[in-house]
Order: C-alpha cells, then sequence, then structure tokens
C-alpha cells in the first residue's frame, strides 16, 4: 500500500448484514447484471489464457489468481486458477474473495465525491473546517490542506505503512486525530517524519491521507453512518456487489460469514517457499480493507467507464466523473486524477485509468479500465513476492495478464489479429529459443553465414533441458527448428526483426512473447535488438 509509481498504482463499519439493510427498508441490493456473451475472437481469447494463466503462476510461484474480464460495459469473463489455500487445497474460483489492499481508496474517493455532489464537503475546503475537537497543523507551515490534496496525494503528508498492527486496530475516530499527533510515522517505528513538505507542494503517496478521507466521511454524512456503512450502502449495495464489504478489521467478527468463507489466503514469496501472512490490520482502513471478488469489483471501474452509471445506478454524476478522471497538473509526479492513476491521457484512444492494490504481505491485486477500447479487467493473486519489491515489479504476474487481453483487443479492433496454428507450450518456448538464437548470432555479431544444418543438430543433440517436477520439460526440437528456420528469413536488422515480430510469419501470438520470455528467464518484452 505504498505508492501510485508502481505499475500505474502501488496499492493497497462493523459487520454489515444485507438482511438487516432489507430490514430496515433502507437500500435493496440491485440483481446482478447478466453476463455478456463474448464473440468470436473474445472467446478465443478466453481459451488462449485459459492455457497461458497456469504457466504464469508455474513461472511466478503464485499459488492463485482469479480474474473478471468485461467488454461493452458487462463481464464477459470471471474464473479462477490455482489455489486459494495450498494447505487444505481449497482451489481458486471466480467466487473467491481476496484483500484488495489500495483498491480500496476508490471506493474511498467515491464515498468522498458522493458527498461533494450534495455539498456536504468542499473539495478545495480545508479539511480543519470538518474537524471538531482536533486540527490539523503541519509544523512546515503552508496553508490548510484540503480535501482535493488528500485525494490527489499532495497533502504534505509523507508515505506511511497504513499504521499496520497484528492486534484489533483503533476505532477510526480514535486513530486519525491521534496519528496527526505523532511527529513520526510508522516505517520502521518511527524513521520518517509524519510531514514531508507542505500542502500542495510535491506528490506523496499517503495511507494516512486517504483515512482522513474516510473519517471525514464518518463524521459529515447526513445518516450519520460509520464509514464502512456509508460505503456499504451507498457504493457496495446498489452495485450488486454481494460478495464485497469494507470492514473496518478484516477478521470473521467484521466480515459477513458468506464473504469469510470464501476468502483466500494470503502468502510472502520467498524465492521457492510461499509462506502464509500473518493476519495484518491496518489501522488506516480506509486506504484498504475491502474484501472483494473480481467480478464484484469491477463494477466500481464500469461505472466510471460510463458517466457514473452501472445496472441503473447512477453511483456519481457524469461531471464528477470526468473530474475524477481528469489528470491533476504537476510534472513532478505520476499523472493523477482524483485518487486514480491515469495513463496515455494525451492518446484518447489508448487512455487507461487504474489503481493497483496490495495488502501486506500476501495478495497483489490491480484493476484496470480503457475507455478507448471499451474494456476492463480486475486481477487478483494471493501472493506478494517481496524481492520484486526490490525490482520494481509488485505486480509482475497481473500485469502479464493485463498486458496480454489489451494487446488482444486493440489487434481485434484494428484488424491486426490473426491466427496461429496450435502448438504445445513446449513447442513455444522452444520457438522463441530457435528465434533468440539466430538474432543472437545472425543479428548481434553480423555474422553473414547462417547457421548450418550440422551446427543446428549439435545444437539440438547436446541441449539439456531443465526436468519439470512432473517430469515434462518445455523443449521441443522441431520448435527450436522451426524458430531458427523463421528467423534465419528475416532481414537481420533491428528494424527488420522488429517488423518479424509483427508480421504473420511468427507463429505465436505476439501477446504471449512477454509470458514466453519470462520462461527463458528474462523479464518483461523481448529486448528490442541493439548491441550488447
Amino acid at each position: 500500500m505504498n505508492d501510485l509509481r508502481q505499475n500505474l498504482s502501488d496499492v493497497l463499519g462493523s459487520a454489515h448484514r444485507i438482511a438487516a439493510i432489507l430490514a430496515l427498508g433502507l437500500v435493496v441490493p440491485r440483481p446482478a447484471a447478466a453476463q455478456e456473451r463474448p464473440t468470436e475472437n473474445e472467446a478465443r481469447l478466453i481459451e488462449v489464457l485459459k492455457a497461458d494463466i497456469p504457466q504464469i503462476l508455474r513461472l511466478t510461484g503464485a499459488p492463485g489468481l482469479n480474474l473478471a474480464i468485461a467488454r461493452r460495459g458487462q463481464v464477459i469473463w470471471e474464473e479462477g486458477f490455482g489455489f486459494a489455500d495450498l494447505e487444505r487445497r481449497i482451489p481458486m474460483t471466480a467466487a473467491t474473495v481476496t484483500h484488495s489492499g489500495s483498491m480500496g481508496k476508490t471506493y474511498t474517493a467515491t464515498a468522498v465525491m458522493q458527498l461533494v455532489e450534495q455539498g456536504i464537503l468542499e473539495l478545495d475546503g480545508p479539511v480543519n473546517r470538518y474537524l471538531s475537537g482536533w486540527q490539523i497543523a503541519n509544523p512546515l507551515g503552508g496553508r490548510d490542506v484540503t480535501i482535493r490534496d488528500l485525494l490527489t496525494h499532495r497533502s504534505g503528508l509523507a508515505g506511511n505503512g497504513a499504521w499496520s498492527v497484528l492486534r484489533d486496530p483503533k476505532p477510526l475516530a480514535e486513530h486519525v486525530p491521534e496519528a496527526y499527533g505523532k511527529k513520526q510515522n510508522d516505517f520502521y517505528g518511527g524513521l520518517l517524519p509524519t510531514w514531508a513538505t507542505r500542502a500542495g507542494e510535491k506528490y506523496d503517496y499517503s495511507n494516512l491521507g486517504i483515512a482522513t478521507l474516510g473519517y471525514l466521511v464518518q463524521v459529515t454524512n447526513p445518516e450519520k453512518l460509520s464509514f464502512s456503512d456509508y460505503v456499504q450502502r451507498h457504493i457496495i449495495d446498489p452495485l450488486g456487489m454481494t460478495s464485497t464489504q469494507f470492514p473496518p478489521v478484516q477478521d470473521s467478527a467484521h466480515i459477513r460469514p458468506d464473504i469469510w468463507a470464501k476468502m483466500s489466503r494470503g502468502y510472502a514469496g520467498l524465492g521457492s517457499i510461499r509462506i502464509p501472512t500473518p493476519a495484518i490490520y491496518f489501522e488506516d482502513h480506509p486506504a484498504g480493507t475491502v474484501v472483494t471478488k473480481p467480478s464484484d469489483h469491477i463494477r466500481i471501474l464500469l461505472a466510471m467507464q460510463h458517466d457514473g452509471r452501472y445496472n441503473g445506478y447512477q453511483l456519481l454524476k457524469p461531471e464528477t466523473v470526468k473530474l475524477m478522471l481528469t489528470p491533476y497538473p504537476g510534472t513532478e509526479s505520476p499523472t493523477v486524477g482524483l485518487v486514480w492513476a491515469l495513463a496515455d491521457w494525451d492518446k484518447p484512444y489508448r487512455r487507461i485509468f487504474a489503481h493497483s492494490g496490495a495488502h501486506m504481505w500476501g495478495w497483489t491485486n490491480t484493476y484496470l479500465a480503457f475507455p478507448g477500447l471499451d474494456l476492463a479487467i480486475a486481477v487478483f493473486m494471493n501472493q506478494w513476492a517481496l524481492p520484486n519489491d526490490a525490482q520494481g515489479a509488485r505486480y509482475q504476474e497481473a500485469g502479464l495478464v493485463t498486458n496480454f487481453v489489451r494487446s488482444w483487443v486493440e489487434r481485434d479492433l484494428t484488424g491486426t489479429l490473426r491466427p496461429v496454428a496450435a502448438h504445445s507450450w513446449a513447442w513455444k518456448v522452444s520457438y522463441v529459443q530457435g528465434l533468440m538464437m539466430v538474432e543472437s548470432v545472425n543479428g548481434v555479431l553480423g555474422i553473414k553465414e547462417p547457421l548450418s544444418a550440422a551446427t543446428i543438430d549439435m545444437m539440438v543433440r547436446g541441449a539439456a533441458p531443465r526436468i519439470e517436477r512432473n517430469g515434462a520439460s518445455v523443449w521441443d526440437p522441431e520448435g527450436f527448428r522451426a524458430g531458427i528456420a523463421d528467423m534465419a528469413g528475416a532481414e537481420l536488422t533491428p528494424t527488420g526483426i522488429a517488423a518479424f515480430f509483427q508480421s504473420d510469419r511468427l507463429r505465436v501470438l505476439l501477446e504471449e512473447l512477454p509470458l514466453l520470455y519470462l520462461e527463458l528467464g528474462g523479464r518483461g518484452n523481448l529486448p528490442d535488438p541493439k548491441p550488447r
């Protein structure tokens, strides 16, 4: 739950019973929208993902993954892979519920903007206007902190670790004023000061800042609901999110039994070992304690994509959505709107708004919308691979899925999606090995003579493939030979090789190349041809 900079964003009341709400006559949860039927090319995409996602889990060591993909405003596919709990061998399914981490910040921002629409909160008004019995005072001076400052992470607060605890967290009304009274925040027991700059001067991702917004929702909403109950009544239930809550504490005492029974177990990934994470609670709970499943959670994206409306419910006014998805001025920070991370906003066809979320140290998730493609994706994983943080790759696994889907849909819409013959995973991996061998020998080194049949036979004969636990290997001599033959027919210049990868001569899907490259020990896309 740290920073929007990492893969667009770094992410992270009382138990609320729908039956009790119905009994009070307060709100009737809307029925789930019917699932959209996928097109022929979307059905092909789903079949490819069903084959490739298990490879992602195998290569990254992630126990499980579930996801939802939406087109045309409705979910076209949801499914789970791997395990929700390794010890009990419980499968991950589409219905498995996870800790959302900072993706919950988008719920908090939505609640705030609902109150702004009603004139209860003022976006550019000082936060202190709404506080009784205590005030926010930045020791570095400057103007008062505003609600807009908190929504854009420019309040002057330093980044913090959500004031995490292993015990029951303090109530929001007690924690937030107390946190502002401390000179140091929670990282490494007080290593950093609570305040980094004066308000408005600099972007600094703050969980306490979002918790403050949740506190404002709690103390200003006219129904006098707790923050958790307000979000349930005005966001979760009206959107028909029947497997979702935003509890103050993520435990069985605060989460409905039917949801708790579907919760995944989170794991810290450390090399080849996956260790169950301890139960870590957040005193900054409005910054990220949502529990949900992908096909519920994606409804926030779908409402934002369609002028604030989903399945007959107007979550926000169209002008509010536009405001939230407008890049905030400033060049020293990531492109952000009001909480949302934004990318490619100067290219309408390629625009993205998103928020990722991670719950220490066992879950990493992301959800993204591509308005120009009429596409939304939510991907949840029950692993936090700790070494990935040092490499800036916390959301590597989710990115493999989301980038795959985005590329496929783009090529489908532009008429450049092409079929490829079916091959085994071992054949595909070996094919890319053949491509890279020719690129390395004849491209990088500029050797004019092609690899001879005798040399290729020698390489095939002497290859020593790694044997997987199931006794199989990812080596297929015929795939290797095919890769050599295809790359040998390309123009072995950087431009020519790039053109080959975009052509119909490539015998694997363009979208699969990053995953195949990961199988070979690489990270990201195949490298652009260049001198080494």
